[in-house]
């Protein structure tokens, strides 16, 4: 019975409240020595509580003498607690969203700790698209997602996934170099990971052997920026493959790629410009 006077006490009553209550449900109608008795509550407290729940409609009082105390039955108790908690959570989810509609969802910027909160928030994007899904990952990142990939391109979504590496199962639209993943991890020693949906909503990610970093937004400029980075590196990808062949064949190491970068955008008439580095740059010390 200790379980019911937790209950009870989660709905409301003290701890005495909730004895009292109690021993009334076990024996029926008692008087305050009774009940005193019966709960372990000392008779110098147990008026003043029984008091408490005739006043807050979990017992009645029965005028004699003495007076005998009856508790609500159980039934109507139950029945009180639903009709008070459906209406409170009415009132409160209307609350809420009166709040919300004024809230600038653009504004938020949620940041991802780990990375199964990682993999788990793309899985919520993929399922939550209603048409189209963007995806930016290692070949090894997106296996946890290949489910929730296929789901949404069984309902009529659009899939493309774009990968350094080469994606292990076939899904969608898929723009690959189908590198080795041990040669990209020369050049990057964060895998980097981007699901957006609907070009509304967006995840990305860095997974490092330290820490794992990442954030979801619905800021249209950042989402916008990171669909139009995975467009352009599918640009890239589809001018190497022209110029090039196979980069499977040419690319064996990150200096291998680092040089066929340069070769192809010497190629194309930019190696008189200053471009990005495909790397990470090393700052000297002191700057």
């Amino acid at each position: 019975m200790g379980e019911l006077v937790n209950a009870l006490q989660d709905m409301g009553l003290s701890m005495n409240e909730a004895k009292a209550y109690q021993a009334l449900l076990r024996r029926g109608p008692a008087n305050g020595y009774e009940i005193s008795k019966r709960s372990g509550i000392t008779r110098s407290v147990i008026y003043g509580v029984l008091d408490r729940l005739v006043d807050k409609g979990y017992a009645l009082a029965v005028d004699s003498d003495p007076v005998v105390y009856a508790p609500l039955p159980p039934s109507q108790l139950v029945k009180r607690y639903r009709e008070t908690y459906e209406s409170n959570i009415e009132r409160l989810e209307c609350g809420l969203k009166r709040i919300a509609s004024g809230l600038d969802a653009e504004n938020y910027i949620l940041g991802v700790a780990g990375y199964d909160d990682t993999i788990r928030k793309a899985r919520e994007l993929i399922r939550g698209a209603e048409r189209e899904v963007v995806v930016s990952a290692w070949g090894s990142d997106c296996v946890p997602l290949q489910d929730e990939l296929r789901a949404a391109e069984q309902a009529g979504r659009t899939v493309i996934l774009f990968c350094h590496s080469k994606v292990p199962f076939r899904v969608g639209a898929i723009y690959e170099y189908g590198l080795a993943e041990e040669i990209i991890r020369q050049k990057w020693p964060a895998r980097r990971i981007m699901v957006a949906a609907d070009c509304r909503t967006a995840l990305i990610g860095d997974i490092r052997p330290d820490a794992d970093l990442g954030i979801v937004t619905s800021n249209p400029m950042i989402v916008q920026m990171a669909v139009e980075h995975v467009i352009l590196d599918i640009l890239h990808l589809a001018q190497l493959k022209k110029g090039i062949g196979d980069l499977a064949e040419r690319i064996k190491t990150g200096e291998d790629y680092r040089r066929v970068i340069e070769e192809e955008h010497g190629r194309l008439g930019l190696g008189g410009q200053p471009l990005p580095t495909p790397i990470p740059v090393a700052i000297p010390a002191g700057r």
